[in-house]
């Protein structure tokens, strides 16, 4: 199995659109579902990215490599809003979350500078190889922070809620992870919340 393969098997996993969404009016301005949205065709984009790398061509690769750190740097960008959106609700855990998907964001982006900048076989093969690592890196801390979110089904008045694994529920690449829930009050979620269900 391919590199390739298996970045996009997380992505597989990671559908973020909430469907308890569906009763707002204005869906677009919804976090984290609107963000995780986002999110998700960003790291789509990447993956494609990410096959050319391997293309002997090296325009087609410079190119990629390119296009790699325009994505990383717009996942920081919506990375860094929820960061604020969440430090303006005093939700520290979601602006710990968000922070630490942005630095695996510009952890990409200075790799695949640095496979840009790399001039023979050798130097490409162990910058691909730090590329790829920190790409996995990213998906794995995304589906951490989304995994779970998709499959709410909210109740009217109920809020969308991140509640904080416990360190020893991580699995291997996580450095945070949500389990998602659905409160009644929101005094009652431990970790930051999503959006609430309207009256239908």
């Amino acid at each position: 199995m391919t590199f390739n393969r298996i970045t996009w098997a997380f992505l597989m996993f990671a559908t973020p659109v909430c469907a308890c969404a569906q009763a707002y009016r204005h869906p677009t301005r919804i976090e984290p579902s609107y963000s995780f949205a986002l999110l998700d065709k960003k790291l789509s984009l990447l993956d494609q990215q990410q096959t050319s790398l391997a293309d002997k061509d090296t325009k087609s690769r410079i190119a990629a490599a390119r296009s790699i750190q325009q994505i990383a740097a717009s996942i920081q960008r919506t990375t860094f809003r929820l960061q604020q959106f969440y430090q303006r609700r005093h939700e520290r855990f979601g602006v710990k979350i968000f922070r630490v998907l942005r630095l695996r964001a510009s952890a990409v982006q200075r790799a695949s500078s640095s496979l840009e900048l790399a001039r023979n076989n050798p130097a490409r093969a162990a910058q691909l190889k730090v590329l790829n690592t920190r790409i996995l890196a990213l998906i794995t801390q995304f589906q951490a922070s989304s995994g779970g979110y998709s499959a709410l089904r909210c109740e009217a008045a109920e809020w969308s809620c991140c509640s904080p694994k416990r360190k020893q529920d991580l699995r291997l690449g996580e450095s945070l992870a949500c389990h998602w829930m659905c409160v009644t009050t929101p005094g009652t979620c431990t970790g930051f919340r999503g959006p609430r269900v309207r009256n239908r």
